[in-house]
């Protein structure tokens, strides 16, 4: 059974989910992820986006929550091979503004999406919670 994330914006029709892309190999978990992005009559999706480790990306979503009550600046957070990356922004009155941007690849030519996830900070705990459970849930080898 595959396991996916899928995070929903409070405010508008985006959507950011997140699933398992292992590939067989050297015997142990593969750090690919499927990314998919939609919003209003948008939709696009990575198959491939690679994470080097999980832990980053982890850690970006708790910093997220342990700073609930709002931050200055801007929070980023890119895998590897910039494909897909993550900027969030705390307006200090409870929102949150999560800007995705996904790449199909690392040329010049290739396509490139963005749009923004809008998040209440009141939910950024269970969205850690959670964001740690996917990236952690291993399957037995």
């Amino acid at each position: 059974m595959e396991q996916e994330l899928t995070i929903k914006s409070s405010r508008n029709a985006g959507r950011l989910k997140l699933s398992e892309s292992n590939e067989a190999g050297s015997g142990r978990s593969a750090e690919y992820l499927r990314v998919s992005l939609e919003d209003h009559q948008m939709s696009a999706s990575c198959s491939r986006v690679y994470l080097y480790e999980r832990h980053g990306l982890a850690a970006f979503f708790v910093d997220l929550a342990s700073q609930w009550k709002g931050w200055a600046g801007e929070k980023k957070w890119n895998s590897v091979e910039d494909d897909f990356g993550l900027s969030c922004t705390s307006d200090g009155l409870g929102h949150v503004a999560l800007r995705v941007k996904l790449k199909s690849g690392l040329d010049d030519d290739d396509w490139f999406v963005q749009t923004v996830i809008y998040i209440d900070s009141g939910q950024l705990e269970e969205l850690a919670v959670n964001v740690k459970a996917f990236l952690y849930s291993e399957r037995a080898s």
